[in-house]
C-alpha cells in the first residue's frame, strides 16, 4: 500500500499567517444590512441612529469610547436607560454574529465588550388571568389564525418570542407537547413546554407542517412573521395597549413563583437569569416560601 508523504508542517509559520488574516471589507452600515437580513430580528431599525452615526466607518474601526460617548448622549436627550443597554446589547450581537460568520478579523473584540450598562428601574408586571384569558380568545379572531397559537405558546411557555418564532416544526414535539429550543438568549437550549389544548390547536391550524419550514414563516421563506403590528391591535381592543410581548414571559415568572415554584426552578423552566429573576421577582418567592411554612404549622 502506497502512502502519500507528508510534508513537514511548520507551526510557527502558520500561528503567524492566521494572525495575519484581515476581516471581510464592510462598513458598519454593511454589516448591520447584512446582520439584519440573515437574523431577520429589528436590529436595523433599533440601530439606525447608530448607522447615521458611523454607518461610514470600517466595521472594525467602532470603538468602546465612541460607544459610551454617544449612549451617553441618549440619556442626557432622554433616552431610558434601557433603551440605551438595549442598543448597545444589539451592537454586541451584531459582533457576535460577525464573529460566528469569521467575517471579522482575527483576534477582534467587539467594542461592545466592557461598555457600562446603565440602571435600569425594573419592570414589574402584573396581568389578571381574566386578561390573559381574554388576550388568548381575542387572538384566535384574527384573518392569520396562526397568530393565536402563537399567543397560546408566549402563555405557556414563557418563552422570549425569538425562542417561538425561531423554531421549525423539526422541533416540535406534539405527542410530547414539547418544543426543543437548541439556542437562546443565555446560550443553553431548554424545552418548551404547552398544554394538551394548545397541541391540540397547533394540530388543527396547521394540519400540513413541513420539517425544514418555521411554524411561524412569513412572506419571505426561511423568516419568521414578527406580529407587533397585530399584537399592537389586540391588546388595545382588550385594554392592555402597554402590554409588550416580552411582559407575557414576566407573567408567566411570575405565576411560577407565586404557586411555590423556586427561583431555581424557575430560572430553569424560563431560561432565565436567577439573579435577573431574584432581583425582579425575589419577593414573590418569599411570598410563596412564608405560605409554604404557615401551612406545614397548622398540620403540626
Amino acid at each position: 500500500m502506497l502512502h502519500s508523504k507528508k510534508t513537514s508542517l511548520n507551526l510557527a509559520q502558520a500561528v503567524k499567517s492566521a494572525g495575519q488574516e484581515h476581516g471581510s471589507e464592510l462598513s458598519f452600515s454593511e454589516l448591520c444590512e447584512s446582520h439584519a437580513i440573515a437574523v431577520a430580528d429589528g436590529s436595523d431599525l433599533r440601530l439606525r441612529k447608530w448607522v447615521s452615526a458611523f454607518g461610514h466607518l470600517s466595521a472594525w474601526e467602532l470603538t468602546p469610547e465612541q460607544i459610551e460617548i454617544s449612549a451617553q448622549a441618549m440619556i442626557d436627550h432622554g433616552y431610558s436607560p434601557s433603551t440605551v443597554n438595549r442598543d448597545i446589547g444589539t451592537i454586541g450581537s451584531l459582533y457576535k454574529w460577525a464573529k460566528l460568520k469569521r467575517l471579522s478579523p482575527r483576534g477582534f473584540r467587539s467594542p461592545s465588550f466592557g461598555v457600562r450598562r446603565y440602571e435600569e428601574k425594573i419592570r414589574r408586571v402584573h396581568i389578571e388571568n381574566e386578561k390573559l384569558d381574554q388576550l388568548r380568545t381575542r387572538s384566535l379572531a384574527v384573518k392569520d389564525r396562526r397568530f393565536g397559537c402563537y399567543v397560546a405558546l408566549l402563555i405557556e411557555t414563557g418563552a422570549r418570542k425569538s425562542e417561538i418564532l425561531d423554531r421549525k416544526w423539526s422541533e416540535v414535539d406534539l405527542e410530547n407537547r414539547q418544543i426543543l429550543a437548541p439556542s437562546t438568549k443565555n446560550g443553553t437550549p431548554r424545552i418548551l413546554f404547552f398544554s394538551e389544548k394548545t397541541a391540540e390547536l397547533l394540530q388543527r391550524i396547521f394540519p400540513k407542517r413541513d420539517p425544514e419550514k418555521l411554524i411561524f414563516e412569513g412572506r419571505v421563506p426561511g423568516q419568521p412573521i414578527t406580529y407587533r403590528r397585530l399584537w399592537g391591535v389586540i391588546t388595545k381592543e382588550i385594554d392592555l395597549g402597554d402590554l409588550h410581548m416580552h411582559d407575557v414571559r414576566h407573567a408567566a415568572a411570575a405565576s411560577l413563583l407565586r404557586a411555590g415554584v423556586t427561583l431555581g426552578v424557575a430560572a430553569q423552566v424560563l431560561g432565565h437569569d436567577p439573579a435577573v429573576l431574584a432581583r425582579r421577582y425575589g419577593h414573590l418567592e418569599t411570598q410563596a416560601l412564608k405560605k409554604a411554612q404557615e401551612a406545614s404549622w397548622k398540620r403540626n
